[in-house]
């Protein structure tokens, strides 16, 4: 009797388990942006959430973290418990290139892969006041004024410093680099004319009055109607995507549902619609690609952070 007891005690403590195993997720997501709200990569992040909570469902509260040149929000993200619950929308800069450059709590290895949303080259952006209107215009006025232009920075050897270092070097250019904690004060200080230069992912375009000089590809982008890096001879190509991670050795099964969700978002119509209103685009790439192609530009943006703080 007490045997059966005991077996039927533990048949119900696994269905328990199990029930609570499959019910994922019976609470809301944590989203967190290791940037400012309103910024490049806040404005696609929230996007995503919005459809995003509607396949798990579940609310996605985005939470921006901002600090560090978006390495805090990224630390918070990695020391969670790898449960589904604490996911990150990550750039690239944050994680393919700030370990290089500084010592981090976290690293090459500290990622659960979910999936690429966007993926679209860096943009350097100009305030429409400064004494320019085109990339040539530019490269002429900083040329004839060196160190007295301003290109905002949201920290030293990410991806708002390293592609204007690239193009300095390349056409010989002398520029003041200011730091701010988040794209919407560079941009306040960008239309009033303070700061005249900013690199960043394109969606900010939509966001504030300025205008794109050059984008950072090989291949023209459709819906960015600026010359290409290649076409003015500087052959580094510089791609700005995001996407969705967790901390390292979230459970299988949690990764395939969210995986699985984050692509039919992604692949939507409506995804694809909505991102090219705010100057992005839908990119998915799945769990395994996205960990080979993080590998791939980690070892790649170390080489270009290794040239070119070796020049200094």
């Amino acid at each position: 009797m007490i045997r059966r007891i005991f077996c039927l005690a533990l048949m119900f403590v696994v269905t328990l388990c199990t029930a609570a195993h499959a019910a994922y997720p019976d609470h809301p997501i944590t989203l967190i942006v290791p940037f400012g709200a309103g910024g490049g990569t806040d404005v696609p992040a929230r996007l995503v959430a919005n459809m995003l909570e509607k396949k798990l469902g579940q609310p996605i509260v985005v939470q921006n973290i901002v600090g560090g040149s978006g390495t805090q929000g990224v630390a918070q993200i990695t020391g969670s418990k790898p449960d589904g619950y604490t996911l990150g929308y990550i750039p690239v800069g944050t994680v393919c290139l700030q370990p290089h450059t500084q010592k981090l709590p976290y690293g090459k290895d500290s990622f659960t892969f979910l999936g690429m949303v966007t993926r679209q080259p860096v943009v350097l952006m100009s305030s429409k006041v400064a004494p320019w209107k085109n990339l040539e215009g530019m490269i002429e006025a900083v040329r004839k004024n060196p160190n007295k232009y301003v290109v905002a920075i949201t920290g030293t050897a990410n991806m708002t410093h390293v592609p204007v270092v690239e193009l300095a070097e390349k056409f010989g250019l002398q520029f003041r680099y200011i730091p701010y904690r988040s794209t919407p004060e560079i941009m306040k200080d960008m239309i009033a004319g303070r700061v005249q230069l900013h690199a960043d992912a394109p969606a900010a375009l939509s966001q504030f009055d300025v205008y794109g000089l050059v984008q950072y590809v090989d291949v023209p982008v459709a819906n960015l109607n600026m010359p290409t890096t290649k076409e003015v001879g500087l052959d580094k190509p510089m791609v700005h995507w995001q996407g969705i991670m967790g901390p390292k050795n979230m459970p299988a099964e949690v990764t395939g549902t969210l995986a699985k969700a984050i692509e039919e978002v992604v692949a939507s119509k409506e995804f694809a619609e909505e991102a090219t209103k705010i100057s992005s685009a839908a990119y998915w790439m799945g769990p395994e690609a996205f960990q080979k192609q993080f590998d791939q530009e980690f070892e790649y943006y170390g080489g270009v952070l290794k040239e070119m703080l070796s020049k200094k």
